[in-house]
C-alpha cells in the first residue's frame, strides 16, 4: 500500500477514482434513503398524533369536556405520546398523567373543525425533546375546546441515526472490497500490456525479427499489439534500408578512392607509365565524383531530417521548368520540347530546382533524340512532367527506381549512369524533395507516340493565389 501511495500508477489512480465514485454513489443513495425514511416516519408520527387526538375530539363533541378524566386522555403512560385538552381560555381541563399540572403545550387556538400541525421543542416530564403537535378545534357542550395531541420525534431521529450508522458500517467493507476488486481487475487487464512491455524491452536493435504476441479479442489491447508489431516492421524495414544504404554508400565511395589510389601507385612505382598531367586528370575526375556523391548524400540526409526547415518562398514551377529545359537545350545533343502552364507552389527554390534538374538530366541521358518538359495543374496539384523517347522503365521497376542506389541493368552500361552521379541517387533525391514539400514523385507509361520512353512526374501542392 505504501508503494501504491508513493508512486501512484494507472492501477492506483483507477482504483482511487472508482472508490471515490462508489463512495459518492453510496453517500447520495444513503441521503436519499434517509430522507425518504425520515419523511415516512414524520408523516406516520403526524397521523398517529392526529388519530389519537381524533378519539378525544369525538368524545368531546358528544359529551363535552367536563366528564373527561386523566384516564380518558392517557396514552402510552410516558412522555412519548401525550394529549391535552384546553378550554376557550386556553386553560388545561384534562391532561395526560405524564404532563399533569404543566402549562399548555402550544399557543395555537384553531377554530372548531380546524387543525394546526407544528413542531416544537418542549420540556415534557423534565425531558427536552422535539414534538409533533396536532391541535384540533372542537365545539361541544360547554365548549369550544382545543385538543392538543403531541408525539415525540425522538423515534424518527433515532431511526435515522441508526440507519446512517448501518449504512456507514455496510459501506466501509463494500468500498474496501470494491477497491481490491478494481485494483485486481485493472491489474489483470494491464497484464497483457506488461507482457508487451517486456517483449519490446527484450527486442534489441541487432535483432528486430521478434514480434509481440497478439492478445485474443478485437479490443484496444489487440489493436495496440498490432500497432506495435507494425511499428517494429517499419523499424526493421528502416534498419535494413539504412544498412543497405551504408553498404552501398561505402561501395560507391570506395570506387573513386580505389581509382585514385591505383593511379597514385602507378605514378609512384612506374613514373614512365603515367604522366603528371594524366595523374592530375584522373585525380581531378575522381575527386569530382567523390564531391558529387558526398553532396548527394548530404542532400538526402537533409530531406530525411524533419527538423531541417529550409527557407520557403513562392516558386513559379513553370519558370523553373522552362529554365532547366533551356539549359538542357543549350548543352545537350537532343531536342527539347517545352510546354509550360502557370503553376505556383510554396517551397525551397534551390531544392525544387535540383529535383527538376535531376529529371531533365536523367531524360537527356536516356533519350534517343528528344525530351519534353511541361507543367500542368490537376485540381489543387501542380505537376511537372519530363518525358523522353528512350527505352523507358519496365513496370516492375517504376517504384523501385526511386530507391537509393538503385540502377537498372541497362543504366549500368550507360556512360554516365543515372543522374546524380553514377551512384543511383538522382531519382531518390527527386522523391525525397517531393516528399519534403508535401508531394510525391512517380514514373508512368507514356501515352504520346513521340515520347514512348520514361515519363517522370513531380506532384506538388498548388499554392492558393486567391
Amino acid at each position: 500500500m505504501r508503494a501504491i501511495l508513493s508512486r501512484p500508477g494507472l492501477r492506483a489512480r483507477t482504483t482511487v477514482v472508482a472508490v471515490v465514485a462508489m463512495a459518492a454513489t453510496f453517500v447520495l443513495a444513503g441521503l436519499v434513503v434517509i430522507l425518504l425514511l425520515e419523511r415516512s416516519l414524520d408523516n406516520s408520527t403526524t397521523e398517529d398524533a392526529r388519530s389519537a387526538g381524533r378519539q378525544v375530539v369525538n368524545e368531546i363533541a358528544k359529551e363535552g369536556a367536563r366528564s373527561l378524566t386523566a384516564d380518558d386522555v392517557a396514552s402510552t403512560g410516558d412522555t412519548a405520546s401525550v394529549i391535552q385538552v384546553l378550554d376557550r381560555a386556553g386553560r388545561p381541563v384534562a391532561s395526560d398523567p405524564a404532563i399533569a399540572g404543566e402549562p399548555p403545550l402550544t399557543s395555537a387556538r384553531p377554530a372548531p373543525g380546524r387543525e394546526t400541525v407544528e413542531t416544537v421543542s418542549r420540556s415534557v416530564g423534565g425531558t427536552e425533546d422535539d414534538y409533533r403537535l396536532v391541535s384540533a378545534g372542537v365545539a361541544g357542550p360547554g365548549g369550544p375546546y382545543v385538543v392538543v395531541s403531541a408525539r415525540s420525534l425522538d423515534p424518527v431521529t433515532e431511526a435515522s441515526a441508526r440507519l446512517s450508522l448501518l449504512l456507514v458500517l455496510a459501506a466501509v467493507p463494500l468500498l474496501a472490497f470494491s477497491a481490491l476488486a478494481v485494483y485486481g481487475a485493472v491489474g489483470s487487464a494491464l497484464r497483457p500490456v506488461e507482457r508487451m512491455r517486456r517483449a519490446v524491452a527484450e527486442i534489441s536493435t541487432r535483432d528486430l525479427s521478434r514480434r509481440v504476441d497478439l492478445p485474443p479479442g478485437q479490443d484496444e489491447l489487440h489493436r495496440l499489439a498490432a500497432t506495435l508489431n507494425s511499428m517494429l516492421d517499419r523499424l526493421a524495414s528502416a534498419q535494413g534500408a539504412q544498412r543497405r544504404f551504408v553498404a552501398d554508400a561505402s561501395h560507391e565511395l570506395r570506387s573513386p578512392l580505389n581509382t585514385i589510389t591505383t593511379a597514385l601507385g602507378v605514378a609512384e612505382h612506374h613514373p614512365a607509365a603515367m604522366s603528371t598531367a594524366e595523374l592530375l586528370g584522373v585525380v581531378s575526375q575522381e575527386t569530382g565524383r567523390l564531391r558529387e556523391l558526398v553532396d548527394d548524400l548530404l542532400l538526402l540526409a537533409r530531406t530525411d531530417d524533419t527538423s531541417d526547415n529550409p527557407p520557403h518562398a513562392e516558386v513559379d514551377l513553370d519558370d523553373l521548368a522552362r529554365t532547366e529545359a533551356e539549359r538542357a537545350r543549350a548543352g545537350r545533343q537532343v531536342e527539347v520540347e517545352i510546354s509550360t502552364a502557370p503553376a505556383k507552389t510554396s517551397g525551397n527554390p534551390a531544392q525544387l530546382r535540383r529535383a527538376v534538374r535531376n529529371l531533365v538530366d536523367n531524360a537527356c541521358e536516356h533519350a534517343r533524340h528528344r525530351i519534353r518538359v511541361r507543367t500542368t495543374t490537376e485540381d489543387s496539384t501542380a505537376v511537372i512532367e519530363v518525358g523522353d523517347d528512350g527505352p523507358g522503365v519496365p513496370p516492375a521497376d517504376r517504384a523501385r527506381i526511386f530507391e537509393r542506389f538503385v540502377r537498372r541493368d541497362d543504366a549500368r552500361h550507360h556512360p554516365s549512369g543515372t543522374t546524380g552521379g553514377s551512384a543511383g541517387l538522382g531519382l531518390a533525391i527527386v522523391a525525397g524533395i517531393a516528399a519534403r514539400h508535401g508531394g510525391r514523385a512517380d514514373c508512368v507509361e507514356g501515352t504520346d507516340p513521340a515520347y514512348p520512353g520514361a515519363h517522370f512526374r513531380i506532384h506538388l501542392p498548388l499554392k492558393d493565389t486567391t
